[in-house]
């Protein structure tokens, strides 16, 4: 993003980058932008907590709170602790109108909470109970789900899941990929 004398702007470039990487018109860039500039403070710098409040308003959800920390997290592209408009952009766009891939590529980073690449149980199992809690399920729906999930998915049977068997297992199963996708709650 263009940033002259301290102040950030959206420059005539960024938004042609924009158009061309998001599909979505200059009008909607710009009114996506101007709502993004004003929820941070003319910083156009979102920390997770305007990103809480942010997210579940474009969701239209409230009850978002419990997962918005990992998305934050997998919206983070670069990993400063803060998201830049294009960063959410991306990331939105991905998450809500893009392919089966992009959606689960995205979730694949919710779900590695520790960064290491890999999905383990416990990471399943956290983010699960969060899914479940979100949309009104118990938690023994959540393990119950985690172990299908891991048992599914795991094809080399190392007991936890690479980026690649999270995606082609959310890919060939779609009742358990509906439900593991923490977008499509």
């Amino acid at each position: 993003m263009g940033n002259r004398n301290g102040t950030h702007v959206l420059t005539e470039r960024d938004v042609e980058i924009l158009i061309k990487t998001s599909g979505k018109s200059e009008r909607e860039i710009r009114q996506w932008y101007d709502e993004f500039h004003q929820d941070t403070n003319h910083t156009d710098r979102m920390d997770k907590r305007q990103f809480q409040v942010f997210y579940s308003k474009l969701r239209k959800k409230s009850n978002l709170q419990q997962i918005t920390d990992h998305i934050f997290r997998a919206f983070d592209a670069d990993q400063s602790g803060t998201i830049d408009f294009s960063e959410f952009l991306f990331a939105y766009i991905a998450t809500s109108e893009g392919t089966k891939q992009q959606k689960f590529e995205y979730a694949f980073e919710v779900y590695d909470i520790n960064d290491d690449q890999v999905v383990e149980k416990k990471e399943a199992k956290k983010i699960l109970n969060l899914i479940c809690r979100i949309i009104g399920l118990p938690e023994e729906d959540a393990k119950t789900y985690t172990h299908t999930l891991m048992l599914t998915f795991d094809t080399n049977q190392d007991k936890v899941l690479s980026k690649a068997e999270f995606i082609n297992g959310c890919l060939h199963d779609i009742t358990l990929a509906r439900f593991a996708n923490p977008f499509e709650i």
